[in-house]
């Protein structure tokens, strides 16, 4: 009888409009928002995972020339290891900007001096086809040094061979220009132009001996115990501010646009809890003569009312489902076949995975079955008004 009522005309042979219209709406809402989500993160995570194996989430910057004309050498090294023994630190950097000179081919190029270079790790964004076989005979050691993509490109350089970079010590000599030779070690390619336009090498204090600031990358927040301690012991030149971030403005941009897409799959949800609330009321309307009749014979208005809440439920559980099932099997065949490299082409775009938290899915299962459910509201509440006697008068 459930099934007569509400789903399949037997006289049309065919599923009533009233419910595949909203069954439609509500498939086609809940995989908006669950595939833009498993899109937005995925390609928020690949760049937050870009970005936080470079320059943590959480950093210090020092001011060397406030902190050492304040203090004296060893004090940056107690600070260094006030940091190690709390367990924040992680890495640190400097940069600069520096001459290249290779295959006669000279740049200017963001250069980092990696304190802890050995420990430097790019592995997952170096780029496997720039690998070479060829051992380039070296009178003397060469350190090593990686290469961003962008400036391997500007300078036709590849793995093994050898980079030179120049360095300005004095702006009123420009004559005095150390210089230092390294072995490319291997390509950098994170789609990131801070990174593929730049040049990651041991810290050098001659190329870096005019730099102002040290970058000191943490492993997690500074508690307010510790924070309190640090500007106590080290008040001078030291910079933490965990709000500012160098991409603050660029995950911002992120998080918004995974709510304008969330916001896109919600307005057809909501369509199509409007349209069900309309299909609901006319149903009322067309059938109160038999309500009617049912209410007379003993049944209480609360078991019809349950009916139309079932037929609510059972469109958004199962157009939720069947949602989640059609995005199940789109990440198979991405799996299988990269389907998505042929909607974002990773030689323009990041070549990123789909990701779908139980979070998320569990988020966005509520949000259609309530919305369903406040559809049912109204309705509800006109049939709680229905008056027996003018409901069987009605019937034909």
């Amino acid at each position: 009888y459930f099934i007569k009522y509400y789903i399949y005309n037997g006289s049309t042979k065919l599923f009533r409009s009233s419910f595949i219209l909203p069954f439609l709406t509500i498939i086609i809402g809940c995989f908006v928002m669950i595939m833009s989500s498993a899109i937005m993160e995925g390609f928020s995570k690949k760049i937050s995972d870009s970005i936080y194996f470079f320059d943590k989430k959480y950093s210090l910057k020092i001011n060397k020339k406030e902190f050492l004309s304040y203090y004296k050498e060893e004090t940056l090294d107690s600070l260094i290891n006030f940091l190690v023994t709390k367990d924040y630190f992680f890495s640190a950097y400097e940069d600069r900007i520096m001459f290249l000179d290779s295959n006669n081919e000279k740049l200017v190029a963001k250069v980092y001096g990696v304190t802890d270079f050995n420990n430097f790790n790019p592995n997952k964004f170096l780029l496997n086809n720039f690998t070479s076989n060829i051992n380039y005979a070296n009178d003397d050691y060469l350190p090593d040094c990686y290469l961003g993509y962008n400036q391997s490109l500007n300078l036709n350089l590849i793995p093994n061979e050898t980079l030179t970079i120049l360095s300005i010590l004095d702006f009123k000599n420009t004559n005095s220009f150390p210089k230092k030779k390294f072995n490319i070690k291997g390509i950098i390619k994170t789609n990131l132009p801070r990174y593929d336009n730049s040049i990651f090498i041991p810290f050098d204090s001659i190329l870096f001996s005019k730099n102002i600031f040290l970058n000191i990358n943490l492993n997690k927040k500074i508690n307010k115990e510790d924070l309190s301690e640090l500007d106590h012991l080290f008040n001078k030149g030291v910079i933490y501010d965990e709000n500012t971030h160098l991409f603050s403005d660029l995950l911002y941009a992120m998080n918004y646009e995974k709510f304008f897409y969330a916001l896109f799959g919600l307005f057809i949800v909501s369509i199509s809890s409007l349209m069900l609330m309309g299909f609901n009321i006319s149903s009322i309307i067309r059938n109160s003569s038999s309500i009617g009749l049912l209410k007379s014979l003993g049944l209480k208005k609360k078991y019809i009312s349950f009916f139309y809440i079932v037929y609510a439920l059972f469109i958004g559980i199962m157009g939720f489902f069947i949602s989640f099932l059609l995005f199940l099997i789109l990440l198979m065949l991405d799996y299988n076949y990269q389907l998505m490299d042929y909607i974002f082409n990773p030689n323009i775009y990041f070549s990123f995975d789909l990701i779908l938290s139980i979070d998320i899915l569990v988020k966005i299962f509520l949000l259609s079955v309530v919305l369903i459910l406040l559809s049912t509201l109204y309705p509800l509440y006109k049939i709680s008004k229905l008056d027996i006697i003018d409901s069987i008068k009605s019937r034909s």
